[in-house]
């Protein structure tokens, strides 16, 4: 019985310094000047012939911002310390592997975003113009239905991670992140 105890114990004087070299710490977002920065993300533009790839990746980067932190989220460019603004300039597909029969087994899709961050006043930094891209492979399907819900997935999850990547590029440039 006092082995257990004395095991708890140690367990119990282990487990705060094993949780404090995990390495994972909360991060505060602070802009340099400290004030609370304001951004509006304005709906890219599409320039692909991908319908509606510009709401995918517009609500992915809104959704980034949102969860983040660092940045209040507002709808009206004129309040905003800041405007995200872009388009999607591809989306390019193309088959990966086959059948033994020729025939496409899994597909490539490759999403490019172009975006600039403009500052309301001359004196913030600004994010000068950016080329984004990233691909995901999905699978083939005979059923259309399939193979369309499996593209727009892939779409999906590229416009999350671009945002992301979009997100840690103003990080870089805009905000200053404080331990």
């Amino acid at each position: 019985m006092r082995g257990r105890q004395n095991l708890r114990l140690v367990l119990l004087l282990l487990l705060p310094i094993l949780v404090a070299g995990c390495g994972y710490r909360f991060v505060r977002y602070q802009r340099v000047d400290g004030d609370a920065q304001r951004i509006c993300v304005v709906t890219l533009q599409n320039d692909s012939k991908e319908a509606g790839v510009e709401l995918l990746a517009t609500e992915a980067l809104r959704h980034e911002i949102l969860t983040r932190g660092g940045l209040k989220l507002i709808s009206d460019p004129a309040r905003a310390n800041y405007t995200l603004r872009g388009r999607v300039t591809q989306v390019r597909t193309r088959s990966r592997s086959f059948t033994g029969s020729a025939l496409a087994r899994e597909y490539e899709v490759t999403l490019l975003l172009e975006l600039r961050v403009d500052a309301a006043d001359a004196d913030s930094a600004q994010m000068e113009p950016e080329v984004f891209q990233a691909g995901e492979i999905y699978f083939a399907s005979a059923d259309v239905a399939v193979l369309r819900k499996n593209r727009r997935e892939a779409l999906r999850y590229l416009s999350g991670l671009l945002a992301s990547r979009v997100h840690d590029s103003m990080d870089r440039r805009l905000l200053s992140a404080l331990p």
